[in-house]
């Protein structure tokens, strides 16, 4: 057991975003193939990236500091209208300086020390984890590792919480490259993830225990049936109002409702209550015998007892059970679902899967 961060949840209330089916590709520069079309043409959908007057859309432009702060502001539809800043080359000549000035009211992005904002220079990724953690209000935290980011730096929990929320996984070394720079088709891409679970679950290793983000799940517990889905929920935590994906379980017949952060690494598989204590659900890679410390105390071990299980559940008949067992307690993942089964020492199902909706 660990912690993410040391503040205690409070009920808050769940929203939800539509996600707007893609539009046809109008960018003779973005085909179909290009493995950002649907995220670019979401967006476009959207209203919040436009391409330029020659029908290019130039995904692999570095985005500056302006269009980023015209991308955000868009997004969080703020007054773009053209007017002075508090920078001294922002005039209300410039066609970013309406967005600036609001991105800068509301704290999302900010200058320099010498009175600058240099809207021309490339914005770099670190930057980028700062204006997105602050637009989308992130701050949970990941239990993500990159090699390159220490907490010393200015940008260290901005990308750590979006990495959290699933808007960025790094390079496949193991890097984030917080000086590198941004194109305006990996930009396109942080923005939907940050807006949608349908964009989320595609940075998902498509070979993991992770839940689907974009189905509804229903269990059967002797409290009655339980459902979980990954919505956005505004509401207070601790002092802090917070707005953000978590995966919320409502159970109707007591009116219960609460909130936990399911995240998988290259390394684990963890869940987290919000801005608090996380357990280790499974460890990789998958192998009989593999234990872990899961809490406290020293009987707090977890063990994967099997794996291939046969698991019969209320929903289907699986045949790829991984079989956990902690304290009696034996839990059943699959592949691209998550949780089907859990069952006390007494041999009786704590949770059963129903339905996947």
């Amino acid at each position: 057991m660990k912690r993410i961060l040391t503040l205690a949840a409070a009920a808050v209330c769940a929203l939800t975003i539509a996600v707007q089916p893609a539009a046809a590709a109008s960018f003779p520069d973005v085909p179909k193939a290009n493995r950002f079309n649907d995220e670019i043409q979401y967006l476009t959908g959207q209203k919040i990236i436009s391409g330029y007057t020659n029908g290019s859309f130039q995904p692999k432009k570095n985005v500056s500091r302006a269009e980023a702060a015209i991308m955000i502001g868009r997004m969080l539809d703020l007054n773009g209208a053209k007017r002075n800043t508090k920078f001294k080359d922002v005039n209300a000549q410039n066609g970013a300086s309406g967005y600036i000035a609001a991105a800068t009211e509301k704290g999302i992005i900010s200058g320099y020390k010498d009175g600058t904002f240099r809207p021309n220079q490339s914005i770099s990724r670190g930057d980028m984890a700062i204006i997105m953690s602050r637009a989308f209000g992130i701050e949970t935290g990941t239990v993500h590792e990159f090699k390159d980011i220490s907490d010393n730096m200015k940008s260290y929990q901005a990308i750590r919480s979006i990495a959290g929320d699933y808007i960025t996984t790094g390079y496949a070394d193991g890097t984030f490259r917080p000086n590198g720079s941004v194109t305006r088709e990996q930009f396109s891409a942080f923005l939907a993830r940050g807006m949608s679970p349908v964009y989320k679950q595609r940075t998902v290793n498509k070979d993991g225990y992770m839940p689907d983000m974009t189905k509804k799940y229903v269990y059967a517990t002797n409290q009655g049936d339980l459902t979980m889905e990954y919505k956005k929920t505004k509401g207070q935590f601790a002092e802090l109002t917070y707005t953000g994906f978590f995966w919320v379980g409502e159970r109707p017949a007591t009116k219960e409702v609460y909130y936990i952060h399911i995240e998988e690494t290259d390394k684990m598989l963890v869940t987290a209550y919000p801005f608090s204590e996380y357990y280790t659900d499974l460890v990789y890679p998958v192998k009989t015998g593999t234990t872990w410390q899961n809490g406290p105390a020293d009987a707090d071990i977890a063990k994967i007892t099997g794996v291939n299980k046969t698991v019969k559940t209320q929903y289907k008949t699986f045949t790829n059970a991984v079989e956990v067992t902690e304290k009696g307690t034996k839990s059943y993942y699959v592949k691209g679902i998550g949780l089907v089964l859990s069952v006390d020492s007494a041999g009786k199902a704590q949770r059963n899967l129903k339905a996947i909706k």
